[in-house]
């Protein structure tokens, strides 16, 4: 008998404790979330998802890194073994179809799409995240290619002024990658790809062709295939102009400053002071360095095309998924929801570190973020490379590399660059399936 009274003694004692936090502790649910952002922006991330965590208590959010050579491979392995992350941010949309054929991603059905607000999403970026009509992630950003201009430089308002620079000494870096500049053949209206999955260059691909050899012959157009070279002498100051990607924006304010209050003053007074501000009527044309923030030497622009029209480049889209095995399937949803909403798209959008919110509803203002607007202008402009074209990246760069460099060396007549571009591509194409 006073063996049963002390354990029902004990059962009493226990409840209580039971009730109060170490049984909230017990009964919270854990949401493990993987991130391939590097040091420099993860503070960003991690201010958001701890942000999350704040608005509901019930739930332990675990965050990781893990390296982005790395976590796409590590996803699918994990995922293999029933493990893994609920939510892996960070996921590349032209890689998507791959992780997918592992069998590591769980779909989102339209009625999700729907109740978590995907469907007001970007169209582009959502469908860069679908594989086969089925819907396999969620966008979080996006990047695409844009104009940098060191401060103090006149930036060339189309491709006819981009020679006339030049020729007035000013040194412009445009990298011969076929990925990279792809908004040269959008300047022309034109493409290479066809209705299926043949390469098709048109007489904008034959255009840009010209246009590329002509510059050649100007000694301050830099034309080079090494592109962390360009990158890296832009960070130098040594480049007035250079052509990269929007991913570069954040590497460039932190190279890019005026090391003493004096030198400030100076470039505050100097040239491009009357493109410190604007009121936004004009950015769709051209948008303002940040002359007016002293100690940032350099701005952000979009693309020069011809008669005043935006050509775009690619849109890089940076997405979410879910782990096709989670038991945290609702408060997956939840947190992408989370990050997709407009003050959490504001935040990223404003980091600066260039990327790009793919919610429409966010509103960038110009006088405030004069780089950051001019991204969201420049990817109402970007492309998005056709899905049956996403798993030939590697063999399209390839060859597209080789016809550049064979032109702009003399080594190929313009004309004859787009039959060159079909054959080779096949070629490549042909072997790969072999």
């Amino acid at each position: 008998m006073l063996r049963r009274l002390c354990a029902a003694a004990l059962v009493v004692l226990l409840v209580p404790a039971l009730t109060g936090c170490g049984f909230r502790e017990l009964t919270r649910d854990r949401l493990l979330v993987w991130h391939d952002w590097p040091e420099a922006e993860a503070a960003i991330l991690t201010e958001l998802l701890r942000g999350y965590g704040e608005v509901d208590p019930d739930l332990e959010l675990i965050i990781e890194y893990v390296p982005a050579d790395e976590i796409e491979q590590r996803f699918v392995d994990e995922v293999r073994s029933g493990f893994g992350p609920d939510v892996f941010i960070g996921a590349d949309a032209a890689a998507l179809s791959a992780i997918v054929d592992e069998g590591a991603v769980h779909g989102i059905s339209p009625a999700q799409a729907e109740r978590y607000g995907f469907d007001e999403l970007d169209d582009r970026a959502m469908a860069s995240m679908a594989v086969d009509d089925s819907q396999r992630g969620v966008p979080l950003a996006a990047f695409t290619d844009v104009m940098y201009v060191r401060h103090g430089v006149t930036a060339p308002a189309d491709l006819d002024q981009i020679i006339e620079l030049a020729d007035q000494g000013q040194s412009i870096a445009i990298p011969l990658d076929f990925f990279d500049i792809f908004w040269g053949i959008d300047a022309f209206e034109g493409t290479v790809f066809g209705d299926g999955d043949d390469v098709e260059p048109d007489e904008g691909f034959v255009r840009w062709m010209e246009w590329l050899v002509e510059a050649r012959r100007h000694p301050n157009v830099i034309l080079d295939a090494d592109y962390e070279m360009l990158r890296d002498l832009f960070a130098d100051g040594r480049i007035d102009v250079f052509f990269g990607g929007s991913q570069e924006l954040g590497t460039f304010r932190s190279a890019l400053r005026i090391a003493d209050e004096d030198a400030t003053a100076n470039e505050s007074d100097g040239a491009g002071e009357d493109e410190s501000t604007t009121d936004g009527s004009d950015i769709e044309a051209s948008t303002p360095t940040l002359t007016n923030i002293g100690d940032i030497m350099f701005g952000l622009r979009t693309l020069p095309g011809v008669d005043d029209e935006t050509p775009g480049g690619f849109l890089d889209v940076e997405g979410m998924v879910l782990n096709q095995h989670t038991d945290n399937l609702n408060n997956s949803l939840a947190l992408m929801e989370y990050l997709t909403n407009v003050p959490s798209q504001g935040r990223i959008a404003r980091a600066g570190v260039g990327r790009i919110p793919i919610n429409p509803s966010v509103s960038i203002d110009p006088t405030i973020s004069p780089m950051e607007a001019a991204l969201v202008v420049q990817q109402r402009h970007a492309n998005v490379l056709p899905r049956q074209f996403q798993h030939r990246q590697p063999e399209l760069r390839a060859v597209a590399n080789d016809v550049y460099l064979q032109v702009t060396r003399g080594l190929l007549e313009p004309e004859d660059a787009a039959l060159r571009l079909r054959e080779l591509y096949e070629e490549a194409t042909e072997a790969t399936d072999e």
